[in-house]
């Protein structure tokens, strides 16, 4: 479980921030953008005296530069940039958006660096190294469980077609949460618990579909990945970004496979 906490003296600093890394590449923000608006009014707006509504505006912001920073020396930033202008970035709207995927992949990376420095984005999305076969992570961001079979089935195809013996299928399911409602809660576990509880509701739904890919050793495990702003009653600031990310694999994989998976494990807060 990753729990974010905006302070409110850093925010206009993340707002110039993403100006400026948009800026350096040469790249305008169209005035037009989900993201123009978003940095405009949280610049002009955000302080110690917000009503919720501004404080979701700064978290917005918060969650974008926690995932710009993923692209700091990376030389191909520019590509990834220009995607995060394609589509909405509005988190409490359930809406195809390629925008919003690419900025699943950046926060995927951001997690994984974490415990393997060496991580990298290419493809399938990410690619963690190891001396023995590197692990490729495909990123998939459903819209609906009406089409989350066949996002799955892509995400096991990209891990194929660039030929990796290991792989993850990373699943964020933020959209099959309540749209635009937030968590109350009166600890920070009790948000871990319930963000927790709906991850293992979709993995137990859908675990005879994992069951085949992982049998084959066609992927050493799913990585199921929820976020949301959370209001901990107990808490200053009361408003934050949780995320809670799942690990799930089977006992019956290959050593190799075994043996990667156990490398995984501090990433994510359970592992079947």
């Amino acid at each position: 479980m990753e729990i974010k906490k905006i302070n409110y003296k850093e925010i206009h600093n993340q707002v110039n921030y993403i100006q400026k890394i948009f800026d350096e590449s040469n790249i305008t923000i169209n005035q037009q953008s989900y993201l123009f608006t978003l940095l405009k009014n949280t610049l002009a707006n955000f302080s110690d005296s917000n009503t919720p509504f501004e404080v979701f505006n700064a978290l917005y912001t918060n969650r974008i530069y926690s995932a710009l920073l993923n692209l700091e020396g990376f030389e191909n930033k520019d590509k990834y940039l220009k995607d995060l202008l394609n589509g909405t970035l509005d988190f409490m709207e359930v809406t195809q958006s390629h925008s919003k995927n690419i900025l699943f992949e950046l926060e995927v990376a951001g997690s994984l660096r974490k415990i393997f420095k060496d991580t990298y984005l290419d493809e399938p999305d990410i690619v963690v190294p190891f001396e023995n076969g590197n692990v490729g992570i495909a990123c998939k961001k459903i819209i609906s469980e009406s089409n989350f079979e066949k996002q799955l089935s892509k995400g096991v195809k990209q891990i194929k077609d660039n030929n990796f013996i290991f792989g993850i299928v990373a699943i964020n399911i933020d959209n099959l949460l309540p749209e635009k409602t937030i968590l109350n809660t009166d600890t920070v576990n009790q948000a871990s618990d319930i963000l927790h509880e709906e991850n293992m509701k979709f993995i137990n739904k859908y675990s005879s579909k994992f069951f085949k890919y992982l049998k084959d050793n066609r992927i050493i495990s799913v990585l199921v990945v929820s976020s949301t702003i959370v209001d901990i009653k107990n808490e200053k600031p009361r408003f934050n970004n949780i995320t809670q990310s799942t690990l799930w694999t089977i006992q019956d994989l290959g050593e190799e496979h075994k043996e990667k998976i156990e490398k995984f494990k501090l990433l994510a807060s359970s592992v079947i």
